[in-house]
């Protein structure tokens, strides 16, 4: 898919035509993408990639909604705007091109976070936008899949936004890579400096079904009272998550509190008298 440039100024993808997005956005072969920042009327960091991943259907809906509706899950991202403030540690669990640490080291000017990522293509994608930004020293990013033990795994490449794990070799269907399996406690054993092990933290976890082997390979830091809440995906695709149930009694078990705050994520807090704070949030 490709940019072709109208009478207007304006560069629109051959397909879908919806897309219709201006020149402007357009050069040296990368598309950039001024994100939303919640709560603010201007723009916070750019995100950039190259123009080819835009034939990714997952993708143009990610530029589409956050171009030109509200923002990419904006209800989500507001929320945690709400809920996270500079003191906090807020990592990212299938980070993508990075979204969540790049909107909120804007918005927190010392907040830390932690991107981790399987696939190697948003991977570089995720560091290079980390590094165009400016938050090198901010955002810590690892290139692996978390899950209930170490070792590696197979990664099946859907849509950049919809790869996940699979348990079985298929002869057919989507291409799949070998990766790195780590726990999230033995990936955090590794960031005990000053910085990080007095702060409050945060878990965002979008790993398309495999969520319950993420917190499994964190139950120490889930049982540490340092994690303030946790915002995760129960869908996989359209279909809701099988082990859903199993999610929560797991997180209840842990002492979290748990809400449907959007059709696909659940907010999961320690303290669950700070729903309370989403009466100030627009529906």
């Amino acid at each position: 898919m490709t940019a072709r440039e109208k009478s207007d100024g304006q560069a629109v993808l051959s397909e879908p035509d919806i897309l219709r997005l201006p020149k402007r956005l357009f050069h040296d072969g990368y598309f950039h993408l001024p994100l939303k920042l919640p709560g603010h009327s201007e723009s916070g960091p750019v995100l950039r990639f190259p123009v080819a991943k835009l034939s990714d259907p997952g993708l143009q809906r990610f530029v589409f909604e956050e171009f030109h509706q509200s923002g990419f899950e904006a209800r989500e991202r507001a929320i945690l705007a709400q809920f996270l403030s500079d003191d906090a540690i807020f990592i990212d669990i299938g980070a993508h091109f990075g979204l969540y640490p790049l909107v909120l080291c804007a918005r927190f000017p010392r907040i830390l976070c932690v991107a981790i990522e399987p696939s190697p293509d948003n991977f570089s994608v995720l560091m290079e936008n980390v590094a165009l930004a400016g938050f090198k020293s901010r955002i810590q990013c690892f290139e692996c899949a978390l899950g209930s033990g170490t070792g590696s795994g197979r990664l099946r490449l859907n849509s950049s936004m919809g790869h996940h794990l699979v348990t079985q070799l298929s002869a057919s269907g989507p291409p799949e890579i070998k990766v790195e399996v780590r726990k999230l406690d033995s990936l955090l054993a590794g960031l005990q400096a000053d910085a990080f092990s007095h702060r409050p933290v945060w878990l965002k976890i979008d790993t398309e079904g495999r969520e319950l082997d993420v917190l499994s390979g964190g139950r120490e830091l889930l049982g540490s009272g340092r994690v303030d809440g946790i915002l995760w995906e129960y869908r996989i695709g359209m279909e809701e998550n099988p082990r859903k149930a199993e999610i929560l009694s797991f997180l209840e078990e842990c002492g979290f509190a748990s809400r449907e705050i959007t059709d696909g994520n659940i907010l999961s807090l320690r303290c669950a008298e700070n729903f309370e704070k989403l009466k100030d949030l627009q529906p």
